[in-house]
């Protein structure tokens, strides 16, 4: 007989007051409740934004243990590894705070860890729903929507491929496995009658875990200003421990709050040195998959030029961030672990925050004329 596992939910939040209190709504009103909901805030206004979650939706649900808590570190990994810190329940629910989740969501994940009575799956994802839940209203704006999202679902097979290979709109093909592939495991025949299906990875906005799988593996502590890819980092080491598989029946939908958006050559830039940065640390070959990096590189710049084109971003914003990204990648391959860890988080906080790019010998270069858009 399969033991009762306890949930919890983990949120990291930075200046979401309006959405963030659907999400614990939603969270509280599943049919299988939550055990503790803990939320690490690194908005301005955080205390503020405390007290209302505290007043008005903690005590409908008084058998939850809340814990609401400023960031001691304001970044998307940190605040994530500190409320793993603060857990105490068997699986972590590593949701968004824009994840809207669906009143039987969390039963449906908690069905696939315990019918997996030997612990074999170390993660579970949720579904995709294209709409919130009925009834909901959202007092926010959407993020405006990409072409992945308008024009994949009309899209026949031929095009796809052309959407997914060419214009490198997947995240199987933007991600570098660091074992030369993805981990591949046997399900466990318990999990026969239920609708689940194997993943490499999954995005943060539908992340669920084993808790005793954050002994071994923590969200990367480097990103500090800018987290692109901790998901599929953090997917990618979990899945070298046991599978990760995708919950059919447990519908969410990721809202996709405007705002607290980089400028897109920032991002770029960040986003593709990010991945330099997980190589270098977990790649079981460097050497192999420095050569791959360097391969998806050129195709990306390829692939952003047609896409900044059909845009009309003509100062070509992601096309130049993949040059710069292709330059500094060079520099970061060759340092070691220390001088990365050195190194890197300062070039996030320059960038981030001034638009300048510093060199490995740690003087500015002006970003003013790079960035036009």
């Amino acid at each position: 007989m399969s033991k009762l596992l306890s949930w919890g939910l983990i949120i990291a939040t930075y200046e979401r007051e309006k959405i963030l209190p659907l999400c614990l709504e939603l969270a509280i009103a599943q049919t299988r409740k939550p055990s503790e909901i803990i939320i690490i805030d690194a908005s301005r206004s955080w205390e503020t934004n405390r007290d209302l979650i505290m007043t008005e939706i903690a005590p409908k649900c008084p058998g939850i243990r809340w814990l609401y808590t400023f960031a001691d570190v304001p970044s998307l990994t940190m605040q994530r590894n500190q409320g793993l810190c603060l857990a105490t329940t068997d699986v972590v629910f590593l949701l968004d705070d824009d994840s809207l989740m669906y009143p039987t969501c969390a039963e449906e994940i908690m069905k696939v860890y315990e019918a997996d009575v030997e612990g074999v799956v170390k993660a579970v994802a949720t579904d995709d729903a294209d709409a919130p839940p009925s009834g909901m209203v959202i007092p926010v704006a959407k993020r405006q929507t990409g072409y992945s999202d308008r024009w994949l679902p009309i899209l026949n097979s031929s095009l796809k491929f052309l959407w997914k290979h060419v214009l490198m709109m997947h995240i199987e093909v933007l991600w570098i496995p660091y074992d030369g592939s993805f981990p591949k495991h046997s399900l466990p025949s318990s999990l026969k009658e239920l609708n689940v299906v194997s993943m490499p990875i999954c995005k943060g906005y539908q992340m669920t875990f084993r808790r005793d799988v954050f002994t071994e593996e923590m969200f990367e502590p480097l990103l500090r200003y800018y987290c692109a890819g901790e998901d599929l980092d953090a997917c990618n080491r979990i899945t070298r421990h046991g599978p990760l598989v995708l919950a059919q029946d447990a519908k969410l939908h990721h809202f996709n709050s405007a705002g607290g958006r980089l400028p897109r050559f920032r991002g770029t830039v960040l986003g593709a040195l990010n991945q330099v940065l997980f190589l270098k640390k977990h790649s079981s070959d460097l050497r192999r998959d420095r050569a791959r990096y360097y391969h998806l590189i050129l195709r990306r710049i390829f692939a952003e030029l047609i896409k900044d084109t059909l845009s009309r971003r003509w100062s070509m914003p992601q096309v130049r961030g993949l040059i710069v990204a292709l330059w500094y990648s060079r520099k970061l391959f060759s340092m070691s672990k220390m001088e990365l860890a050195e190194w890197y988080p300062r070039f996030q906080q320059e960038l981030v925050e001034s638009g300048h790019l510093i060199s490995t010998e740690n003087h500015h270069i002006n970003g003013t004329g790079m960035e036009r858009a």
